[in-house]
């Protein structure tokens, strides 16, 4: 895998940095269908996701920080052991599809699922006023784990979601956050295996940790003036324009 120059890679590094922690902590998600199809334009994709990779692990400390003990606890458990299940389903076939097979795949289930999520803000369809049959949260898990080990955008699959629950804001952006802090790990290992991280790589996410904790103290001051209905909206409304970025490519 041939890397970009240092300034552009340094460069490419400031904006990840700066809208992977914006987002952890405002919306906690939508990083894997914004952030990865824009870099994507610019940088190799595997320089993208093992570059985001790593900045994600570094962004989650943080945002624990903010929300500790604020997540759901039934959540956690049933998701879980799914989501680390799909993070090796999903490095698995990372390396199987070409980069325009894997864009419309992940593409189209992020489309369906905001259809879905738009549904249940709506109240179209119904999630049972704060609990789902345990199957739902392992199968979403399962489906996050496959969509954030292949392009980051497992949030976009768990935010929603655990929105539709109703869960207040702090709490989707709690339990998203512990449940990917632990797949992150793991994806993080998965990548460096496959070949998609480098020391040099790794040095320059670490080098943009400043950025990423300014991104991230924003975006938890955004998360606490942010409206319920506007706050499932922005949701959505990543996962609409990131999914369709990715079926158009």
């Amino acid at each position: 895998m041939s890397e970009p120059s240092l300034i552009t890679l340094a460069a490419a590094a400031g904006v990840a940095a700066l809208v992977v922690g914006f987002l952890k902590t405002s919306v906690g998600g939508g990083i894997g269908l914004v952030l990865t199809p824009l870099l994507s334009l610019f940088l190799p994709a595997q320089v993208v996701l093992g570059l985001t990779a790593v900045q994600l692990n570094l962004s989650d400390p943080i945002t624990l920080r903010y929300y500790w003990r604020e997540w759901d606890g039934r959540q956690l458990r049933l998701m879980l052991p799914t989501l680390l299940g799909g993070i090796l389903v999903g490095g698995w076939a990372l390396s199987g599809l070409s980069d325009t097979a894997l864009k419309k795949t992940i593409g189209a289930t992020a489309f369906a699922g905001a259809l879905i999520q738009l549904a249940i803000l709506r109240r179209w369809l119904s999630l049972g006023g704060g609990r789902s049959h345990w199957s739902v949260a392992s199968l979403l898990g399962l489906v996050a784990g496959v969509a954030s080990a292949v392009a980051h955008s497992g949030g976009i699959v768990i935010g929603p979601y655990l929105v539709g629950l109703g869960l207040s804001n702090a709490a989707v952006v709690a339990t998203g956050s512990a449940l990917v802090a632990v797949s992150n790990v793991l994806k993080l290992i998965t990548y460096w295996g496959i070949g998609f991280l480098s020391w040099p790589l790794a040095g320059v996410a670490l080098l943009s940790t400043p950025v990423l904790y300014l991104g991230a103290w924003l975006g938890y001051r955004l998360n606490r003036w942010i409206p319920r209905t506007w706050f499932a909206l922005a949701l959505i409304l990543i996962a609409l324009v990131g999914s369709l970025r990715l079926l158009l490519a």
